[in-house]
């Protein structure tokens, strides 16, 4: 009995560890195809993430950028990686050029950079982005198709696409996500198909489970499974699910964004 004891409490103990040692973060693969999840560890076959509560295996050749704070990287951003440097961008404002070496333990991850002058250890909560590689697709957000992944679990996904006020903005979306662990709360990008409101979600007249947005820290909107609007603001486009507790929520929507137009100038 004792033994059986002291087996569980390991266990317990091993999975209190594997959900703590991650952190959030938005990946964009060379391919572009972007993601959103946490980053679990990386080893010698490259990124161990979780998406959707999925563990997943990202190879380090395929990664291009990791973002732990939804910030955008510029054209002259991608320019700053040169072959085998990586850059980082700390929360402070300050960039480290070198080459991503290791990361583990638990949260924040312990990040080991080896630059010229020797290995630095920082932690993911010092870290804005780390991009590795530049991707073969476009992903500066201007002009074409950008998809993303939104999270039933994530209140808030942080698209990395910078919009202007009076920008057109398309959006198209698909998936299900469920919003309770009753298996008849299923939504689609438009709500739950059993018609049921949150009063508590960030828009309680929308129907539950709909993909909404905001632009920065702006009002939400309703997006719905297509629409096309004018952007009221400038800032970072978020896409989030109209839910008041994503916590037990699965599942998760494919988004693509699409923007045109002429911005409105501020006077």
């Amino acid at each position: 009995m004792l033994k059986r004891t002291i087996v569980a409490a390991s266990l317990a103990a091993l999975s209190f560890s594997t959900v703590w040692a991650q952190e959030n973060a938005t990946f964009t693969l060379r391919s572009g195809e972007r993601l959103t999840g946490q980053l679990v560890d990386m080893g010698g076959s490259g990124f161990s993430i979780r998406v959707d509560g999925k563990d997943r295996q990202i190879a380090t050749g395929d990664m291009a950028l990791i973002d732990f704070t939804g910030s955008t990287m510029s054209q002259g951003d991608w320019d700053r990686i040169s072959s085998g440097q990586q850059v980082i961008w700390l929360r402070n404002g300050q960039t480290i050029t070198g080459q991503l070496y290791d990361i583990g333990g638990r949260t924040p991850l312990r990040i080991t950079v080896k630059t010229d002058g020797g290995e630095r250890e920082l932690r993911s909560n010092e870290i804005s982005r780390i991009a590795l590689a530049r991707p073969t697709a476009s992903t500066s957000g201007s002009g074409g198709g950008n998809a993303i992944t939104v999270s039933g679990q994530q209140q808030w996904t942080p698209t990395g696409i910078t919009v202007r006020q009076g920008e057109t903005l398309s959006i198209n979306a698909e998936g299900e996500i469920r919003i309770s662990p009753d298996s008849n709360d299923r939504a689609t990008p438009n709500g739950i198909v059993n018609q049921r409101f949150d009063p508590r979600a960030p828009m309680p007249r929308t129907l539950a489970g709909a993909l909404i947005g905001r632009i920065g820290s702006g009002q939400p909107f309703g997006i719905g499974a297509s629409g096309t609007f004018k952007a009221p603001g400038s800032g970072q486009l978020f896409l989030g699910v109209n839910d008041s507790n994503v916590a037990d929520n699965d599942g998760s929507f494919q988004v693509t964004v699409e923007r045109s137009g002429t911005p409105v100038r501020r006077r």
